[in-house]
């Protein structure tokens, strides 16, 4: 597998989890709260490996796409800020994460297997530390929209095959 290909297969996992997260909540989940908190760890810890890999690649090579030749001057400045916030908001994002779960407490355990804390963390500074984590998420999923929405545009108006460059080559035949 080349750099080129794991670099798209990590893009779109990291996109399913994130889309998780956005769907299931712990807190609104209408399983018991310990199973949802339990679920929400495990599937945390799965999207802090692909980050971890990501991060690592990105830190050694740097970013893997660059701007294209049709885009106008702003837009090539915003395709280098949106992704390099995107390299830097994903691993915020999943320690901020890392970090109210280990202030828990209570004790946690990814998928109710992995324990994720040891349970005796402060309740005021576990709600800071989540606080900071809705923050991040939130802040991260509005870059998120912004960046489908600015490839979006760029392969269908400006007809530059973005997206066929961020897909595996399995999906070409669809766009």
């Amino acid at each position: 597998m080349t750099r080129r290909s794991a670099l798209k297969w990590l893009h779109w996992l990291s996109l399913a989890l994130i889309i998780y997260f956005y769907l299931v909540e712990p807190d609104d989940n209408s399983v018991p709260p310990g199973l949802a908190l339990a679920t929400h760890a495990g599937v945390g810890l799965i999207l802090s490996v692909v980050v971890l890999f990501w991060t690592a690649i990105y830190l050694r090579r740097g970013l893997a796409g660059r701007a294209g030749p049709k885009l106008p001057g702003w837009a090539k400045r915003f395709h280098g800020l949106n992704h390099r916030v995107l390299q830097i908001g994903l691993p915020v994002m999943v320690a901020t994460g890392a970090l109210a779960g280990l202030l828990a407490p209570f004790a946690i355990h990814a998928f109710g297997v992995v324990p994720i804390n040891p349970g005796v963390g402060s309740r005021s500074l576990h709600e800071l530390a989540e606080e900071v984590h809705e923050i991040a998420f939130d802040t991260l999923l509005i870059v998120i929209v912004l960046h489908g929405v600015f490839h979006l545009w760029r392969h269908f108006l400006l007809k530059d095959n973005a997206l066929r460059i961020m897909v595996p080559k399995l999906l070409h035949k669809y766009l």
